[in-house]
């Protein structure tokens, strides 16, 4: 398997190189802030960012000053775990989520023995206790704090001796200070107390504090499963041709070109083209499209699509991470391990978080042992200080609902590149479209041919000419020049010397010929007789067609009318945008009169005829300086510096790879109205993120008060230390399940 990209959406430096690494080991934001400064003194890292919801770290550093063990090496020397090799020796993101995995399964095994041993030992030292038998109950409380809570224990100590203390740190502290005054109890009870409060405190801290883990690591799986589920549709194995006998290899041993059979019901095994039979295939788990689609001979199929009734042999052109799927998987893969710039509040908080706490926690106990007297009361206060304080509810608000939302849109067809595309996407005001292949259907239709009196060529041959040069693209106009020569039976000649100008033409030498096929802006330009290029645009811009031209030995020759049907549900993407609160506006490199006709049938207002790609990009720049946040849907090739340049891009699925490459979201399929699902997407992402935050500053601003007993001197509330465990449990696990409600809110349809 090949390395696989990076697509955090930052933009490297020359000399830099950028690898996302799976970390094991984290248990709360914390972790992560450890890590981050760990990395920060490398030299030679660049940018550090480790995402604690994901559990990744994507790392930018400069190769010829430090190296990828070395790195390694900074992590784990922070006590974390990482794989063995990294991704420049191969490793496939298969692998990396295996890796964590197998880490978050001995986590949950180790949680949950340690929860076993809590709850039972915890009760037999409760019960002794009340019972009189102190000695027994200290020698239960040691096995639970001990033993149960070994790994908090681990490493909150190790984090503490690195002098980066985190969340476990303070648990840690917690259960030591209970225990420590349980025990003082038995020597000292005029100072301590009887112990017995201590004792139960630091049981139910440990019991408490392992539920909640174990409760958010069964919620966190859900969250996270979008990527499993990818890379669960590509089978492993492949059933392929060799003289004539089938034979069943692993997927990494078949090679673009061999021969694959993919027999009724099962799963494609690559990208590749039809070579015989025919077949409905579902891709609905790729796309998100409901419906079976027809394929048969010369059609393209893809890796991780379910094959119907009928037997298919397919050329193979596109195995592993170079399959559509594989590039679906990375992405979301790099989605889910990017950071909104909303987290950023919640980063710096975090990073000051525990010594803070940690210094509240010490001046509560001095505070109420020196004024009151009352060494057991001033204890427990801060051990319920120490204990209550969370930042994790603070780390896990933003990427759970990121990891949550990006998997959410890839099951509905819609692919997100990173975190802060959603966060900018939910404060866009205007939506612009290119029409062709995004509101019409991108296959426009030869309807007729006009010959100038200038031209020596007849129209069976300026059609050859035409077709010959436009082979070469893959413009929607261009595509139907080509079909139509074939569907007249004609053979496009060798054409040499070809030349491309997005958003102008093509051209190139044909038999001797030098022909161009362009736009009429493009063609005046070039030298073309106004006054004749007017007469011949009349007729189709009457009958709302797009034109292209024909140039032959710098001669106009011909022009082509072309007619694009509008997309089905194209009305009903705009209608529902407009629910949205949002503008609309068409922007568009054909002829004013087909954009007109397209923009009068949707009722759009704002409709933009003739645009160079330059054109676009200084459009979308004006509105951005008007303060307008701007998305653009785009599909073609002279969409890419528009797509890049919007608040924005969306590229729709069928379109270019350098529209895709160059936009923030991609629509796995033709389906205009997942455009309005992803605006709902990306607005409640951040009305869950907020709400996230808001639960997470709200409950540690109520919760250290009122465990510290800043209320107690009036009669009021002091919460309890086995309290304020289940309380700090609780908060982080709050934050996942409301993240987790984006797995079912609906994106569909408005309704009337």
């Amino acid at each position: 398997m090949r390395l696989y990209q990076d697509h955090s959406g930052a933009r490297p430096n020359v000399n830099e190189a950028r690898i996302q690494i799976p970390i094991d080991g984290m248990t709360c934001q914390g972790c992560a802030m450890s890590i981050e400064r760990a990395l920060d003194g490398l030299e030679g890292v660049t940018e550090a960012r480790v995402n604690y919801g994901s559990k990744t770290a994507n790392i930018a550093f400069q190769s010829e000053i430090v190296g990828e063990w070395a790195i390694s090496e900074a992590i784990r020397s922070a006590g974390y775990r990482v794989p063995e090799e990294l991704n420049s020796a191969g490793r496939s993101i298969a692998q990396d989520i295996e890796f964590l995995e197998r880490g978050a399964e001995r986590e949950q095994r180790e949680n949950r023995v340690g929860f076993f041993l809590s709850l039972t030992f915890g009760a037999a030292a409760i019960v002794s206790h009340q019972s009189g038998e102190m000695g027994f109950a200290l020698a239960a409380t040691a096995v639970v704090v001990f033993i149960g809570g070994r790994r908090i224990l681990a490493s909150g100590i190790g984090a503490g001796r690195r002098l980066s203390p985190d969340m476990n740190t303070m648990v840690a502290l917690g259960l030591l200070s209970a225990f420590g005054a349980a025990l003082a109890g038995q020597f000292w009870p005029k100072v301590f107390g009887h112990g017995g409060e201590a004792m139960h405190a630091a049981v139910m801290i440990a019991a408490l504090v392992l539920l909640g883990r174990v409760l958010e690591g069964r919620a966190r799986a859900q969250s996270g499963g979008a990527v499993r589920a990818l890379l669960d549709l590509a089978p492993p194995t492949a059933r392929i041709l060799r003289r004539g006998v089938e034979t069943e290899v692993p997927l990494a041993e078949v090679k673009p070109g061999n021969l694959v059979i993919v027999r009724p019901g099962e799963s494609v095994a690559v990208d590749g083209e039809v070579l015989d039979g025919r077949t409905t295939l579902d891709e609905s788990m790729l796309t998100g499209e409901s419906a079976p689609v027809d394929r048969g001979p010369g059609d393209r199929v893809h890796a991780g699509t379910i094959n119907g009734t009928g037997p298919l042999s397919v050329r193979a052109t596109g195995i592993g991470v170079d399959s559509a799927l594989g590039r679906i998987t990375a992405a979301v893969h790099a989605a889910q391990g990017s950071r909104a710039p909303v987290q950023n509040l919640a980063d710096r908080v975090s990073a000051v978080f525990v010594p803070v706490a940690l210094g509240v926690a010490l001046v509560t106990l001095f505070a109420w042992g020196l004024g009151s007297g009352d060494w057991e009361f001033a204890f427990a206060r801060a051990v319920a200080v120490l204990v209550v304080a969370c930042p994790c509810a603070l780390g896990l608000a933003t990427p759970t609902a990121i990891v949550v939302a990006t998997g959410r849109g890839a099951r509905e067809g819609i692919l997100v590149r990173e975190a802060a595309a959603l966060e900018r996407l939910a404060d866009v005001d205007t939506i612009i479209f290119d029409k062709t292949g995004t509101l019409t259907s991108g296959q426009p239709v030869l309807v007729e041919t006009v010959v100038t009196e200038e031209s020596a060529l007849k129209e069976k041959d300026l059609l050859r000419y035409a077709a010959a040069v436009e082979s070469r693209s893959e413009q929607p106009l261009a595509v139907a020049i080509v079909r139509a020569a074939e569907k007249w039976g004609l053979s496009a000649p060798a054409a040499q010397d070809v030349q491309a100008e997005p958003g102008r033409g093509i051209g190139g030498t044909v038999e001797g010929h030098r022909v161009w096929v362009g736009s009429p802006r493009a063609a005046r330009e070039r030298g073309a007789a106004e006054r004749e290029l007017d007469k011949l645009l009349r007729g189709p811009e009457e009958r709302g067609l797009s034109a292209v031209l024909m140039m032959v030995d710098d001669r106009l020759s011909a022009v082509f009318g072309l007619e694009d049907s509008v997309r089905e549900g194209s009305a009903r993407t705009i209608e529902e945008i407009r629910q949205l609160g949002l503008r609309v506006g068409i922007y568009s490199g054909d002829r004013a009169a087909a954009v007109l006709r397209t923009a009068r049938e949707l009722g759009i207002a704002d409709a933009r005829a003739e645009l160079l790609p330059e054109d676009k990009l200084a459009l979308l720049e004006g509105l951005s300086s008007d303060g307008r946040g701007i998305a653009m849907i785009g599909d073609g090739v002279n969409d890419g510096p528009a797509l890049a340049a919007a608040t924005v891009g969306i590229a729709m699925g069928g379109g270019a790879d350098v529209a895709i490459q160059a936009a923030d979201c991609a629509l796995l399929g033709d389906d205009t109205r997942r455009i309005a699902s992803l605006v709902r997407l990306s607005r409640q992402t951040m009305k869950i993120i907020r709400g996230n935050l808001m639960w997470a500053f709200g409950y540690n601003v109520i919760a250290i008060p009122l465990a510290a007993g800043v209320l107690a001197p009036f009669g009021g509330f002091a919460l309890p230390p086995s309290v304020a465990a289940g309380a700090m449990a609780g908060s982080s696990l709050i934050v996942v399940m409301n993240s987790l409600r984006l797995r079912s809110m609906r994106l569909g349809a408005v309704s009337h």
